[in-house]
């Protein structure tokens, strides 16, 4: 009896990361990424490129004015966040992306050597004035390349 519940688990375990893997875009559970791939990075966590050795840790939001999904606003606000991008034997860079549309505030690029890191989108949004949403909480998600 005791064989078959350890292959239900087995089972059950393979085919929760088969899933996971089907999903198409990486999450911070696999701590690697992949050059010229989307992934997703919860505030507070690291992922880094085994290859090269370049790891990016989401260490912070500055400022996340972004107007409430639930809020007529004038103005659509901006969401502030900072990285923290290290490679195997060099010094870590801190880099921060601006999410406010104004022309020369809009930072969602950035270069660190020969790596170009974009963040494509901040989740969640606020929903009300009253959000008081972690590091944790958020999900940005990247795409670097190298070259």
């Amino acid at each position: 009896m005791s064989r078959y519940l350890l292959l239900a688990a087995a089972v059950a375990a393979c085919t929760l990361a088969a899933c996971q893997a089907v999903s198409g875009t990486a999450v911070a559970d696999d701590p690697e990424f992949v050059f010229g791939e989307t992934f997703v990075l919860p505030g507070g966590q690291e992922m880094r490129n085994l290859q090269t050795g370049v790891s990016i840790r989401f260490s912070d939001v500055l400022e996340d004015s972004r107007c409430p999904t639930r809020v007529e606003c004038f103005w659509t606000g901006q969401a502030r966040i900072e990285f923290q991008v290290a490679r195997s034997g060099r010094q870590t860079t801190t880099v921060e992306f601006n999410t406010n549309p104004a022309p020369g505030m809009n930072v969602q690029s950035v270069r660190v050597d020969d790596v170009s890191i974009d963040l494509t989108s901040l989740d969640p949004h606020p929903e009300s004035p009253d959000d008081g949403l972690a590091l944790t909480d958020y999900r940005a998600t990247l795409l670097v390349r190298q070259g």
